[in-house]
């Protein structure tokens, strides 16, 4: 009987840890939600590959969703800086783990150039791996 016991315990005590973490889930969910509807964020793989860009984001650059989703950062660039060393060490810095941040000239759907106010962050494992990068932006005015 005592065992019974000790085992409804234990139990009860797991449910409760589940369902604050279920509880935290959620609200780390809604908190995302906020910030998506009102800045412009875009997720990207470790090695620069859009996995999500948020509404604000394809309205400040008139693209649709499916025209970024998969396809590498690059695309927001004039081809000749995204071959050049600027370019290649902005993505070095970060996929070692460093911020970025500052005034970027991004290409719009439409080709026509668009100043962004961006930070780049670049999200870690446990063990110290850039798993993503999440782009934080505003638009800007001309330079």
């Amino acid at each position: 009987m005592v065992f019974q016991s000790k085992r409804k315990q234990e139990l009860q005590a797991a449910l409760e840890k589940l369902e604050a973490a279920e509880s935290r889930v959620s609200e780390l969910e809604a908190d995302w939600q906020a910030i998506q509807r009102s800045v412009a964020v875009a997720v990207m793989s470790g090695d620069g590959l859009f996995e999500s860009v948020s509404d604000v984001f394809l309205e400040l650059l008139g693209y649709q969703e499916q025209q970024l989703i998969g396809k590498h950062h690059r695309v927001l660039c004039k081809p000749e800086d995204a071959r050049g060393e600027a370019y290649i060490r902005f993505w070095r810095e970060l996929v070692t783990g460093q911020v970025q941040q500052g005034r970027f000239l991004n290409l719009g759907a439409d080709g026509q150039p668009v100043w962004l106010e961006a930070r780049y962050l670049p999200v870690l494992s446990d063990k110290g791996i850039v798993k993503r990068i999440i782009m934080i932006a505003s638009g800007t005015t001309e330079a």
